[in-house]
């Protein structure tokens, strides 16, 4: 049978918008266009309510529904809301939006504590503190970095220097671009809501130095800011000029500055700009410093050979006669954009003497090169017997300086970005491209801790040290394309990202490469696997001989059978416009023949059991092929047997079922005597192209298409919608029989972005959000999507949840400014009930929203967004699947939670104090006993002992929290 919905030819036709004035809580995203109208007594209901402001009128003549939306600000992330119930019917349950977990790792140093028992590494968004004992999370710190000023957001403040205090370290210096500095205790968390703020045009890099003053030691701030595009100047600050705004210049240079670095208490201050190092000293006086006004520094500049990436200081200090100390030598190291690196000996011996500013003749270093590319960190050993560096080569490189050797840790999983040395040597911090830091011991090499995060697409906030030398090619300036996501029904707190090898990797060769597969588990939240599932270079020399980068894979489609064994992915690959010159022949352009020599793979992987591993089973070249390879629209999984379907570009429908693997006529068995399986093509469903079934969409390949697929609940039947721009159809294809149930038209505006089915409704995506009851053949409501660009359209996802039997779409706000995606750029989420069409949840996030799933197991969803941030959107009272901080479970240890009412000076409790103690837990535990005896299903404790493997369970102190909040509730006495 062919059918065309009745509500795109006739009545639907003469549909008109009514003009009203724009609502400040609607979604910014979304136009209503029309809605199934409301039963009699409903209108009856709703017609007696009087029409206001924040009741309008309702108009059902013309099929146009206004109604009022729930709204939030992600800025209060606790909020939570509630729409206007309907007559007759109970409040539903509000939806939240929980706080933001995760981040991207800057490109900044992470911090020891003095004991070494926390690291402290800042994120784009928020400081977290780790220990270092079991890498878990003991506190994270939310910064304010964006802040809106007369409706306008400061998408360009970023935080570009973290520092310890040098007088009290409990506490950390944040110094953010826009010249707002933060002074935050790490231990409580105070002082991130009440930053000072210095004027600068723009603040580029600080250090703190500990200043011994004649009244008090105090940290001073040295602090560089920039002036014009190639000037800077080092301003000098403590707490009271913090307060004031008025600060001490020190230095002004013209030498496009970049990093300044300190030592000695403030008596060396080493500055280095683009191809040039300035080195300030602080002028001796016969009388101690009386306040700050009284620093004054003699400089001395020469030129670097290359241009400076990174740098190092090593000061060694002598006793004076009157039991002082001063500066005995210096020993500067510094890394250059080509891979070199120079080391200064005993630098203060070299430079001219003159209490002036003087400019230094150049001084002869020495060279040490073996990095390719730019040297991205450079550090002195604790003994300055060694040299430690990194970059893009992912090798740490150890340089012995007395014989010369170099000792090497190769193959690590991205760039090296950032080298800490601990504060008694014993280990090292390195910060990874990807988006993890590990701590190394010196003595064995090997990881003690590690933290890893999401390891998605990034737009930095500052450039690259690569992109400091001239390359050959451009790098991703935008966020174009989602974040492919899955959900395996084995591990309900994993997900799986299809992810780069790290952001260098990504964003090299104009376009993202993404050919790895990351297993995140959000309840411990941490990486637990990464497995490359298309073509991969890790650590090879993935540059031609003309300088240009190797490009990469891109996976564009995953899914996991319905019993979480199989998964199936796509993968796709095309050769640049600027490699096919050879291949020109006739008529054909570079585009053309990049077409015809693309790649694409279907690939089907067993999951092996609790080691997460893949194995690939199956690998299918051009799965869908005309006369050149044909893109594959979408990837979709049966729910009830393993079963996946294919739709591509030649508008056929493919399953793909699995079957024993036969040799000789034999089945064959592995290692294990475990039964082999293969998969392969079981049926071919050739699709309608305009709504016909004798016009098949392979007789029409002109025009660009567009295609979704999605099974219904039961499994029984498979949509496909698929057609050019504005003329698709949705075939109901019966998966026994592979024969059409339905067909219908008329549903899509623009090109199918997808398509999803719950219950008896198919919900579409395209230029507009429509569902429609295919059961009663009726258009329930629909929403139009306001003008975007083509990437907002891309990143325009759709998600079901079955158990709450609801949907969410995500949508990037609208800003006619800016056009690409880049930073800065927002997005809304709105959640809707399958029978309602009045949102349920309207939330702007200050980022763009790059994945958006259900949350396995629970009613709730998951979002990903551009900062590598998951946020979790439940509804009512359910928890969270998120991991929370050891200071919000209040098991974060340490000296604020100590009792001290129990704790005598000695550290003991005496005798009385012991003796009243238990008699208070007697009678306490004897009182509970008679009141009641807890009694625990075994089905409680399986939910939290089965929720993951036993190497990705989550902390030994959330699951001890976890049972003891089943056995400490006490019933309501009466």
């Amino acid at each position: 049978m062919v059918s065309k919905s009745p509500h795109v030819n006739g009545e639907a036709a003469a549909l008109k918008k009514r003009k009203r004035e724009p609502k400040d809580d609607a979604p910014l995203s979304l136009k209503k266009l029309r809605s199934k109208p409301k039963p009699k007594q409903q209108r009856a209901n709703a017609d007696e309510s009087p029409v206001s402001a924040d009741n309008p009128a309702v108009d059902t003549a013309d099929g146009v529904v206004e109604v009022p939306a729930a709204s939030a600000s992600a800025s209060d992330p606790s909020s939570s809301l509630q729409p206007s119930p309907e007559a007759g019917r109970d409040a539903p349950a509000p939806w939240k939006v929980s706080n933001p977990m995760g981040g991207r790792m800057l490109d900044l140093d992470p911090i020891f504590s003095p004991d070494e028992a926390h690291l402290i590494i800042t994120y784009n968004t928020s400081l977290q503190i780790y220990s270092t004992a079991d890498s878990l999370l003991v506190r994270r710190i939310p910064l304010p970095v964006s802040r809106p000023e007369s409706g306008i957001e400061l998408a360009s403040a970023h935080i570009v220097s973290t520092v310890l205090s040098r007088g009290s370290p409990e506490y950390v210096w944040v110094a953010c671009s826009d010249g707002r500095i933060w002074h935050i205790n790490w231990i409580t968390g105070a002082g991130a809501d009440t930053p000072f703020t210095i004027e600068a045009k723009k603040v580029l890099d600080m250090t703190v130095e500990s200043v011994e003053f004649a009244h008090a030691t105090e940290d001073v701030l040295l602090v560089l800011q920039k002036l014009t595009k190639a000037s800077g100047q080092i301003v000098a600050y403590d707490t009271n000029a913090l307060s004031t705004k008025n600060g001490k210049l020190l230095h002004t240079y013209d030498d496009s500055p970049q990093l300044l670095r300190s030592s000695a208490s403030g008596r060396l201050i080493v500055a280095a700009a683009k191809e040039a190092i300035h080195i300030g000293l602080l002028k001796t006086k016969s009388k101690p410093l009386e306040r700050l006004g009284d620093l004054e520094y003699r400089f001395h500049s020469f030129g670097a050979t290359d241009i400076i990436t990174c740098l190092d200081i090593r000061t060694t200090l002598r006793t004076t006669n009157k039991g002082g100390s001063e500066i005995q030598s210096v020993d500067l190291v510094v890394g250059c954009a080509r891979g070199a690196i120079y080391l200064y000996d005993d630098i203060l011996a070299k430079l001219p003497s003159g209490s002036s500013i003087s400019k230094a003749s150049p001084i002869q270093p020495r060279k040490y090169h073996w990095h390719r590319r730019a040297v991205h960190s450079v550090k002195w050993s604790e003994d300055g017997n060694y040299l430690i560096s990194g970059g893009y080569e992912t090798v740490l490189v150890l340089w012995q300086l007395d014989t010369g050797k170099r000792d090497y840790l190769p193959h690590l999983s991205a760039a090296i970005e950032n080298i800490v040395v601990s504060p008694r040597g014993s280990s090292y911090a390195v910060h990874l491209d990807d988006n993890s830091t590990m701590v190394l011991s010196t003595a064995e090499m090997k990881p003690t801790t590690y933290v890893s995060g999401i390891q998605s697409l990034v737009l930095g906030d500052r450039p690259s040290k690569e992109s400091l030398v001239r390359r050959v090619w451009k790098t991703v300036d935008e966020i174009s394309t989602p974040l492919v996501t899955a959900s395996s029904p084995l591990h309900p707190s994993q997900i799986f990202l299809s992810v780069g090898n790290g952001q260098q990797a990504t964003l090299g060769g104009g376009g993202p490469s993404t050919p790895l597969l990351q297993a995140f588990d959000m309840s411990s939240f941490q990486g637990v696997a990464k497995h490359a599932i298309a073509r991969t270079n890790p650590t090879d020399a993935n540059i031609t001989s003309q300088g240009l980068p190797i490009i990469e894979p891109r996976v564009t489609k995953l899914a996991f059978s319905q019993d979480g064994k199989w998964l199936a992915s796509v993968d796709e690959w095309q050769p640049p416009d600027r490699g096919v010159e050879p291949f020109l022949t006739g008529s054909k352009t570079p585009g053309d023949v990049c077409q015809e020599r693309r790649e694409i793979y279907l690939k089907f992987w067993e999951v092996g059991g609790e080691e997460n591993s893949l194995e690939l089973v199956t690998r299918i070249n051009e799965a869908h092929y005309t006369t050149q390879p044909e893109t594959i629209f979408d990837l979709a999984s049966d729910p009830t047997s393993p079963r996946f379907a294919t739709l591509g570009n030649d508008g056929i429908v493919r399953f793909w079922t699995s079957r024993l693997r036969r040799r000789d006529g034999i089945a064959t068995t592995g290692p294990e005597g475990q039964q082999l399986r293969s998969w392969a093509c079981s049926r071919t469903v050739s699709l309608p192209a305009y709504g016909q079934q004798d016009d098949t969409a392979e007789h029409s390949t002109q025009m660009p298409r567009s295609g979704a697929l999605t099974f219904s609940e039961d499994g029984s039947i498979l949509f496909a919608a698929f057609g050019a721009a504005s003329e698709a159809v949705v075939v109901a294809i019966d998966t026994a029989t592979g024969s059409f149930r339905d067909v219908v038209s008329g549903m899509f505006k623009g090109e199918v972005r997808g398509i999803k089915a719950l219950s008896s409704c198919l919900i579409m995506l395209s230029d507009e959000v429509t569902v429609y009851d295919i059961v009663s053949d009726e258009l329930q409501y629909s929403f139009g999507l306001k003008e975007t660009s083509q990437a907002a359209k891309r990143l325009t996802q759709l998600a079901v949840n079955y158990e709450s039997r609801s949907f969410a779409l995500v949508a990037p706000v609208p800003n006619p400014s800016q056009e690409k995606m880049r930073r800065g750029a927002k997005s809304e989420l709105v959640v809707f009930s399958i029978d309602d069409p009045e949102p349920r949840l309207v939330q702007t996030f200050p980022q763009v929203i790059t994945a958006v799933f259900p949350a396995t197991g629970s009613t709730g969803f998951v979002v990903v967004d551009s900062a590598a941030q998951i946020w979790s959107v439940t509804e009512g009272a359910e928890q969270a699947p998120l991991l929370q901080p050891l200071a919000d479970l209040g098991m974060a240890g340490g000296e604020e939670s100590a009792p001290q009412d129990l704790v005598q000076d000695d550290g003991e409790a005496s005798d009385e104090e012991m003796q009243d103690m238990d008699v208070d837990m007697d009678v306490d535990m004897d009182d509970d006993y008679e009141i009641h005896q807890a009694v625990i299903a075994p089905q409680r404790l399986a939910e939290i002992f089965n929720t993951a493997p036993a190497f990705a369970m989550p902390p030994i102190e959330d699951i001890f929290y976890q049972v003891a909040g089943l056995f400490s509730t006490k019933p309501l006495k009466a």
